[in-house]
């Protein structure tokens, strides 16, 4: 008997409120944790790029293995979006450490706290001051990393799939 002539009831065509509910909350908790490791390692990476003296990109392309790690295990890795979640906050990651750094290097020509330097410099400056600092070889580090964070995303994403 063929189930496609018969009509679809409510339980079929609707989802319980509970469950989407559930979905929403699921989905809220999990975009705050890929966001809250993402911005712990773009400032992690802006104070070793501080204290080595060296730029940020650097930093990011060694911390995109283990940012990507900690994405998998927070839950925030997915088979399908693997690879474009970590490559999204391994660039953001590096955009984020590239702007403190930015104010750090606007605090220290102003000689202001770094706080009041954002605020008085605004988004505006520390943008402008973001740029100057980048050439192509840090446009191609930061490529390389979101690169690396994909494919290694998207391995871990399919390893995990495999086991029972």
């Amino acid at each position: 008997m063929d189930d496609s002539t018969r009509p679809m009831t409510a339980v079929h065509s609707v989802r319980r409120p509970g469950a989407i509910v559930a979905g929403v909350l699921s989905a809220l908790t999990t975009g705050f944790v890929w966001l809250t490791c993402t911005l712990a390692a773009g400032a992690t990476a802006a104070f070793a790029a501080l204290v080595m003296g060296i730029r940020p990109c650097w930093t990011i392309l060694v911390l995109a293995l283990p940012l990507t790690l900690v994405l998998k295990m927070c839950g925030c890795l997915q088979a399908r979006w693997a690879a474009a979640v970590a490559a999204l906050a391994i660039l953001l990651a590096g955009f984020y450490a590239a702007c403190l750094v930015s104010v750090a290097r606007i605090a220290a020509a102003t000689g202001f706290p770094f706080g009041e330097a954002f605020r008085t410099g605004g988004v505006g400056l520390t943008l402008q001051v973001t740029m100057l600092g980048l050439d192509a070889l840090a446009v191609l580090v930061y490529a390389a990393a979101a690169v690396v964070a994909a494919a290694f995303g998207t391995w871990l994403a399919s390893s995990s799939c495999d086991r029972p």
